[in-house]
């Protein structure tokens, strides 16, 4: 997978007024694009990560009554 170009905190800028119709700080939106960018790196190792046909899987269902 190729590596992907960093968030800025303008992109999260616009993705907020566009998107939430809310504007953004410039320190929040700088710290949102920091925890994006962590986020996709996080992402990006884990796509190496091979899992084999018989590794078990967790799965949840939604359950009536809990949370």
């Amino acid at each position: 997978m190729p590596k992907t170009e960093p968030i800025t905190a303008e992109t999260v800028t616009n993705i907020a007024k566009q998107f939430l119709g809310q504007p953004l700080t410039e320190a929040d939106a700088a710290d949102a694009a920091g925890m994006l960018n962590a986020l996709a790196a996080d992402m990006q190792a884990f796509r190496g990560v091979k899992l084999a046909d018989e590794e078990p899987a967790t799965t949840y269902a939604a359950a009536e009554g809990q949370p």
